[in-house]
This record gives C-alpha cells, sequence and structure tokens, in this order.
C-alpha cells in the first residue's frame, strides 16, 4: 500500500523532486516500483518545453537511435500519442530541440573560437581546431548530432553552401590563411576548397569513429588524431 501524501505541504523543487515543508521528502517505494515513478513523473502538465527538455535527455543518454516517440512517453510517464498534441511528427520535434539549444551553431562556433590561436603557424592552427572539433563531439554529442545528422543545410547548391555562414566557413577560413601566408600549396585542382574538403572530412570521421565506433576502446586516441592531423598539414605543405 502507497503511504498517505500530504499534499498540502508537498512542493517540488527546480528539478522535480518531492519536497515537504521545504525538506526533500523521503519515499520507500517497494522494489520494481518503476510504474510509480512514472504515475509521479506524469503528474506534471505536460508541455512542449517538458518533452524538449526530456528529448534532449535521452538523446544524451542513448543516442539518436534511442529517441522514440514510444521511448520518449516512457521517460516522460505518458501514451506516446499524448505528445503528438505538441508535436505532430518526430520531425517537429527535432526541429523544436534544434531551437531550444539555443541555436545549435552558434554554440558550435563559440566552443571553436574557444582554442588560443595566437602565435601559432598555419599547420599549428589547422591541427588545434581539428583537435577542438573532436572534443566538441566529445563533450556534446547530442550537439553534435544534431548539427551535423540530423538539421537539413540551408543550401540547394554546393556553390550556396561554400559562400553561405555554415560551418564550413571555419575550415574554408585556415586553409585561406595558410594560402595568403604562403605556407599551404595550391596545385592544379587542388585549390582552397578542396584543402578545407580534406580537412574537414578527416576531422569530422576521427570525431564520428570517437564518439562511436571507439569510444569504449582505451588507446592514446588525442596522439593518434594528431598525427593524423598532422599528416595532412604536411601534404598541404608540399
Amino acid at each position: 500500500m502507497r503511504a498517505q501524501r500530504d499534499h498540502a505541504s508537498e512542493a517540488r523543487d527546480s528539478t522535480g523532486r518531492v519536497e515537504r515543508g521545504g525538506a526533500k521528502a523521503r519515499r520507500t517505494p517497494k522494489t520494481g516500483s518503476a510504474p510509480e515513478k512514472a504515475e509521479l513523473v506524469a503528474r506534471e502538465p505536460l508541455s512542449r518545453e517538458r518533452i524538449i527538455t526530456a528529448a534532449l535527455e535521452l538523446i544524451e543518454s542513448e543516442g539518436l537511435r534511442g529517441l522514440t516517440m514510444r521511448a520518449l512517453g516512457r521517460r516522460l510517464g505518458v501514451e506516446a500519442m499524448a505528445l503528438y498534441h505538441y508535436f505532430p511528427n518526430k520531425a517537429a520535434l527535432l526541429e523544436a530541440m534544434a531551437t531550444a539549444v539555443q541555436d545549435v551553431r552558434q554554440i558550435f562556433g563559440g566552443f571553436l573560437a574557444g582554442v588560443e590561436l595566437a602565435g601559432m603557424s598555419a599547420g599549428q592552427r589547422i591541427v588545434a581546431v581539428g583537435l577542438r572539433y573532436i572534443e566538441f563531439a566529445l563533450t556534446y554529442p547530442a550537439h553534435f548530432d544534431l548539427l551535423f545528422h540530423v538539421l537539413p543545410l540551408d543550401a540547394a547548391t554546393w556553390e550556396d553552401f561554400v559562400a553561405g555562414g555554415s560551418t564550413f566557413r571555419v575550415p574554408l577560413e585556415l586553409v585561406q590563411a595558410g594560402v595568403n601566408e604562403g605556407t599551404f600549396t595550391i596545385r592544379p585542382g587542388y585549390g582552397v576548397d578542396e584543402m578545407a574538403y580534406s580537412f574537414w572530412a578527416l576531422v569530422h570521421g576521427l570525431a564520428v569513429l570517437r564518439k562511436t565506433r571507439l569510444r569504449d576502446l582505451e588507446a592514446d586516441f588525442d596522439s593518434l588524431d594528431r598525427a593524423a592531423l598532422e599528416a595532412l598539414v604536411r601534404a598541404f605543405e608540399s
């Protein structure tokens, strides 16, 4: 039998924990009381904000594949159908999530800008930013997935993509600076765009490998990543 609750003195703190008279309430649920926990969560009214927050938490713990309306409903203690009153489909939910993380592109740009590049050569800047890119993927996996695997491109053609304010701007500017300084060599068929694309493809591949296939292996991946980037720089300089 469940303990009687004194609803008059019951309150919730910002994390949703039950409090009684300003102090945390101690509940002693029976073993295997997941339904009771779900019932407690479900008592808070649903809202777009609650759903988005729970969805982001679910992605952080289970990855994008783990985000289903059924799994999200279980996390919130409601039937999956209840979520469709707020979001017509999963795509609409993902779009709202991208907005909720305060423009993930700005977060990504700010993270990359946090690396100190003063006094570095063009090649050293490539390596430093590349390692920072990988660090972002490992530090903010949900943001990384939303930015590169979910959100649609804001360009219809390659020319629009290169000319726009996409994430490709960062490798483009780094490579162009190396060319302007006389460090990187443009060759027929392999100019700034091609070098920037090679850099981005390498560092993105390393980031995805680190956060997925290789995530449970123990190795000095930082040194391996650095070696791969330094090899690319040597190719740019030759």
